[in-house]
């Protein structure tokens, strides 16, 4: 965020540069930015100065700008996304009890019209990146997705036993009550496999309290309306069948018991949720490609470099860029 000022200085920096009608120059023919009573600061040493201070990052930031700008124009979905952005920030603001213009000013922004072409030109880039990623997907994938991982909607019931653990426990005492969750739950499964009943069982023991005097029904679920651990052992499930291993997630250790299916959806009719998972699953898994196709965009825009210092920059930026995301990726 702290570019956008900069951004900012650099597209002033531009329009000195290349300037308009009679431009005061220096004696060796420099146009001239500030005159001094012995000489003056010319336009291509400011540009120097400040390109090499700021480097490929602005000029990255300038160059999307334009490209996106000319690509897209202004939707609701990217107003609506503009506005809960900044909507965030100014709950954060008041959270830390800071001045949202002071948040501003943190983060570089002058006023709230930066930070928001700031959001806007993020919700473009992620935009054409997906579209770029989409444009690669082959049928074939497509079709094997769909065939493997798209189910009809299922009835589920679930039991589910949340670790005791608060956030000034010790390691190994969050560990003991991570065992004790997971223990608890096979003991579930077990009184389940003696015959118990379980809508009894998960009014008794279950921690999830909007549905346990339900009998743990969670009703009709699609794909995705769970978490993912949660999709993986549901949908598998056979009708009538519940989980013989306790299912982990964020929420703790559950047992599911899978009521009843309806019929496969036809590909044309969940074919975009499709093919919205599959660029989602190929982004999460080579983290470097949002910049691979950011790279490409520019180059399908006809980027073409007039200086060779600033084209030097700009490739070794693009590169750290996917080093870092490389390394980020391999650590999580």
């Amino acid at each position: 965020m702290k570019n956008a000022k900069k951004i900012v200085i650099l597209s002033l920096l531009m329009m000195i540069v290349v300037g308009c009608g009679a431009v005061p120059t220096l004696k060796n023919g420099e146009q001239k930015v500030a005159s001094l009573d012995k000489g003056g600061i010319s336009a291509d040493s400011l540009y120097n100065t400040l390109k090499g201070k700021y480097g490929a990052q602005v000029f990255i930031d300038l160059l999307d700008t334009e490209i996106l700008n000319n690509k897209y124009k202004e939707t609701d979905d990217e107003k609506e996304y503009v506005k809960s952005q900044v909507e965030d920030i100014k709950k954060s603001a008041k959270e830390n009890n800071a001045s949202y213009s002071d948040l501003l000013s943190y983060y570089g922004f002058e006023n709230e019209a930066q930070l928001k072409d700031y959001l806007r030109l993020t919700h473009r880039r992620e935009k054409v990146v997906n579209e770029l990623v989409e444009k690669d997907l082959k049928d074939k994938e497509i079709n094997d997705y769909y065939d493997k991982e798209v189910y009809g909607d299922i009835k589920v019931k679930h039991i589910l036993i949340s670790p005791d653990t608060t956030n000034d426990m010790t390691s190994e005492d969050k560990t003991k009550a991570e065992n004790d969750a997971k223990k608890e739950a096979e003991d579930i499964i077990k009184k389940l496999k003696d015959g118990e009943d379980f809508d009894k069982l998960a009014e008794k023991y279950s921690d999830d309290t909007a549905t346990a005097k339900k009998g743990g029904d969670l009703g009709w679920v699609s794909t995705g309306d769970m978490v993912e651990e949660f999709d993986a052992a549901a949908f598998k499930l056979e009708k009538g069948k519940y989980t013989t291993s306790p299912v982990k997630t964020t929420y703790g250790y559950h047992v599911i018991y899978k009521l009843d299916e309806k019929s496969k959806p036809k590909l044309k009719d969940v074919k975009k949720t499709v093919v919205e998972k599959l660029v989602k699953e190929k982004l999460n898994k080579d983290a470097t490609l949002y910049y691979q196709k950011l790279e490409q965009m520019r180059k399908d825009a006809g980027l073409k470099f007039e200086d060779d210092d600033l084209k030097k920059a700009y490739y070794d930026y693009v590169q750290k860029q996917k080093n870092q995301a490389s390394s980020k990726s391999s650590s999580n």
